[in-house]
């Protein structure tokens, strides 16, 4: 599994912070408690949310050029820890997901890819 990269820590020095995050292909900013990280720092790449919601993006009795069409990853950050987009379910027994590069863990039940809206990112601590 990838490490992801600490760019940001902010504030720094506090218990609680913004950490932004880079994989090869994306960033991301979390929240971080309790926080010991600084720029540079490697970290595992597997982020957890305290709430989201997740939706298959296509059923499995779709036809296969539409569930292509729907495939693509992406991600958009929609507030300071909130973000929606599309990812696909690597692991449906642990409900993880990955989005350009980030492994999160939002128990997603369903195969394929999935639509998601996250409240908050979180690291694990």
């Amino acid at each position: 599994m990838n490490k992801l990269m600490v760019v940001l820590v902010d504030p720094p020095d506090d218990e609680a912070a913004s950490v932004t995050l880079r994989s090869e292909t994306g960033e991301v900013t979390a929240f971080c408690h309790p926080c010991d990280l600084k720029a540079g720092d490697l970290v595992d790449n597997r982020l957890a949310v305290l709430e989201a919601d997740v939706l298959a993006t296509y059923l499995c009795d779709w036809p296969e050029d539409e569930k292509e069409a729907l495939s693509n990853e992406w991600i958009e950050r929609t507030g300071h820890y909130s973000y929606r987009g599309r990812g696909r379910v690597i692991d449906q027994a642990e409900g993880l997901v990955e989005v350009l590069g980030f492994i999160i863990e939002m128990g997603a039940l369903c195969e394929g890819y999935v639509d998601f809206d996250i409240r908050r990112l979180d690291i694990r601590t």
